[in-house]
């Protein structure tokens, strides 16, 4: 008799865990720190959400960088680039490959909003999975020459 009452209760607090978990895991369509449209591919499915990692602000050329980091799960480096030009057509793009990776960086001319793509490990022209996105708001913006620098991760300042 004890048995089933067990099971019953096991299964019970199983399941409301889950939906717990569940419900609090939210997708979200937009960056929070840009307010840009966030990739869809952030999404892993495992019902826990796609809040970015907020990574420590920094100073890039006596500029304040605040950074939100994504993860990608099982998307092309082609089809996410694609997708990013379709949805942030007033950006200007720099492509690179650095430390094994292909380097894509859209920016608003006037260098005050970046969002970053990096490639899995591969070899220069290989369409790799992607590996994540980076967000950022820079005050003031960097110019051009900088950001292009910083794709190729060989920082030059003005």
């Amino acid at each position: 008799m004890k048995t089933p009452i067990l099971k019953a209760l096991v299964l019970t607090i199983t399941c409301a865990v889950f939906t717990t978990a569940h419900a609090s895991g939210k997708l979200l369509t937009t960056d929070p720190l840009t307010g840009l449209p966030l990739y869809p591919a952030t999404d892993s499915h495992l019902h826990l959400g796609n809040d970015p990692t907020r990574l420590p602000d920094s100073t890039v050329c006596q500029s304040r960088m605040q950074t939100d980091f994504y993860s990608v799960f099982d998307s092309k480096v082609d089809v996410t680039l694609a997708w990013y030009s379709a949805h942030l057509r007033d950006f200007r793009k720099t492509h690179a490959y650095a430390a094994g990776r292909s380097q894509d960086t859209f920016y608003k001319p006037d260098g005050t909003v970046v969002v970053s793509v990096t490639g899995s490990q591969g070899k220069d022209g290989e369409n790799t999975d992607t590996y994540s996105v980076l967000y950022a708001v820079v005050q003031p913006g960097l110019n051009e020459k900088t950001i292009i620098s910083l794709n190729q991760q060989k920082p030059v300042c003005p």
